[in-house]
């Protein structure tokens, strides 16, 4: 990794990008995002200025990663400007608005995102939607989201379908072949991910307290190490994860 003062001045806007995802601090990530932009500013090459975008969100992430989220916000608003890969934009001005506390404005860019996404990321885009109002307690929002997010699903049906079933559950409603819900989430793909959160959730939902643990610790296992623009990310998603844990831990 070379460091920031023995970077050559002839680089172009693709160079930094690469630097930049290939940074090893927050710090370093943005600096070389900003030089990046500052050559792609300067080029007058149109597809260095596609790179625009991709420069923007390492600049974005580097925010993230320090903590400078109202920077990050503003990076993100950026994004959306642009108008390339609406979606991605809306996604990640979501998240800055998330780790900001305003569930409102969170929820408000993700329905954008959702809107504007194109067909092979409209199923992830409406989860995210379902995600965030689920957290926020709008129990029939989520659900009316995760219904747009199956009717565009492929590979992540299973985690789909397994979040509607923890959700009518957590509502108090009877949910039909829910064994086969589950085993079909355990041999996903999905459910090696975010799906052992929603495992556990399902279980601890069904009253398999030790299985809703193995999930869990799983779950918490997989997220120790990440780093910290995912943390901030997953913030609410590893909250729940260890209040629930340490409920069953302490019964």
């Amino acid at each position: 990794m070379p460091h920031l003062k023995g970077v050559s001045s002839t680089h172009g806007a693709s160079d930094y990008l690469r630097l930049a995802r290939e940074a090893e601090t927050a710090e370093q990530r943005g600096h070389f995002a900003q030089r990046g932009l500052e050559a792609a500013a300067t080029s007058g090459d149109e597809e260095e200025a596609e790179l625009e975008l991709l420069l923007l969100r390492q600049l974005y992430l580097s925010q993230l990663e320090s903590h400078r989220l109202r920077d990050a916000a503003d990076t993100a608003a950026r994004m959306v400007e642009l108008g390339r890969m609406p979606d991605l934009a809306h996604h990640d001005m979501s998240r800055a608005w998330a780790a900001l506390g305003d569930a409102p404005r969170a929820i408000a860019a993700q329905r954008l995102a959702a809107r504007s996404a194109p067909p092979d990321r409209r199923s992830f885009q409406f989860w995210a939607l379902a995600n965030l109002l689920h957290q926020q307690g709008d129990t029939d929002g989520a659900l009316g989201a995760l219904a747009k997010a199956e009717r565009w699903s492929r590979e992540d049906r299973p985690l789909l379908v397994g979040h509607r079933a923890w959700i009518e559950l957590e509502a108090g409603h009877a949910v039909a072949d829910i064994g086969e819900v589950v085993s079909r989430l355990e041999s996903s793909r999905a459910g090696k991910g975010i799906g052992r959160l929603i495992l556990g959730m399902l279980c601890y939902e069904m009253g398999d307290a030790r299985a809703a643990a193995v999930h869990l610790r799983a779950f918490l296992r997989r997220n120790a190490a990440i780093d910290a623009a995912k943390a901030l990310s997953l913030r609410e998603e590893l909250r729940i994860a260890r209040t629930v844990l340490a409920k069953l831990e302490s019964d």
